[in-house]
């Protein structure tokens, strides 16, 4: 006698098959919050960390102004080379970055986008360190875009460094007309048993062409030169003839000088007794 099922088991079975078939699946959470800080995600094959920036908007003011603070000293950290990841930039043009962002605290999110954007690109091979240096370069002269910071209303005195490349960087506006000049009665030498000369050069060596700075007619070698840097990041080097130049910036940027040569190690001052001579600098406003 074949017995049939009763209403009530049927039903208690059709409601257990449901259940049990559910109870194999898990259910998906929410998605992990997107990493802060030094983060190199394992699947993407980054060869370096970058750090990733907090999602500002869900910040409170307090946390938010304290987040920006900790961002850039982080990726300025990078920047100077001291996360041993192969990244070093130029520090000059890490200083006159960040005195640009300090002043800006409003624009320090975007920077720590950007940097990271940048730093992406590297780790993933999307784009060579260069890239990364030349968007630091250009960095001040997009935040400060047509910003006049320093009118040139005041003279500055400085001795030359015979030793070192570019010094003294210092932002000029458009328009603004300085004189630089060097005294040029103070002399040194280039090499060990090298002619004794002042800021005007070696006339016997013109620099037409080849390694050095100023490879235009007019060069020489040791002469003094100045450099402008437009705020588009447009570098022009001009010869200070007779140890003094006449400049009217074409537009906002900044100014520098040094002396035309390709190494420093054997360079030396003129020594009379105990005297030693040093070249003045002085950049002046022209009415």
């Amino acid at each position: 006698m074949r017995l049939q099922p009763s209403r009530a088991a049927i039903v208690l079975a059709a409601c257990l098959i449901p259940l049990s078939a559910a109870a194999g699946k898990k259910k998906k959470g929410p998605p992990p919050p997107p990493p802060v800080g030094w983060h190199r995600p394992a699947e993407a094959g980054w060869s370096l960390d970058c750090y990733h920036p907090p999602e500002w908007a869900k910040l409170t003011e307090i946390e938010r102004r304290e987040a920006r603070a900790k961002a850039l000293d982080e990726i300025v950290k990078q920047w100077r080379g001291t996360r041993n990841d192969g990244i070093t930039f130029e520090e000059g043009r890490i200083d006159d970055a960040e005195t640009i962002v300090l002043g800006r605290p409003a624009v320090i999110e975007g920077v720590v986008q950007a940097n990271f954007d940048q730093c992406a690109a590297v780790a993933g091979g999307k784009a060579q360190p260069d890239v990364w240096a030349s968007w630091l370069k250009a960095l001040p002269g997009k935040l400060t875009e047509g910003e006049c910071l320093t009118p040139w209303d005041f003279t500055m005195f400085d001795y030359l460094d015979i030793n070192t490349g570019w010094q003294r960087t210092m932002p000029i506006c458009k328009g603004n007309k300085v004189r630089v000049s060097g005294t040029v009665k103070d002399k040194y030498r280039l090499t060990e048993k090298g002619a004794w000369i002042t800021v005007e050069g070696d006339k016997s060596k013109p620099t037409v062409g080849g390694e050095y700075p100023c490879n235009q007619e007019g060069c020489h070698e040791g002469q003094l030169l100045l450099r402008f840097v437009s705020t588009g990041g447009v570098e022009s080097v001009l010869p200070i003839e007779g140890g003094q130049l006449i400049f009217t910036a074409p537009e906002h940027g900044e100014i520098s000088f040094r002396i035309n040569d390709t190494s420093f190690f054997d360079n030396a001052w003129f020594k009379n007794g105990s005297i030693e001579d040093h070249t003045a600098i002085e950049i002046s406003p022209v009415e």
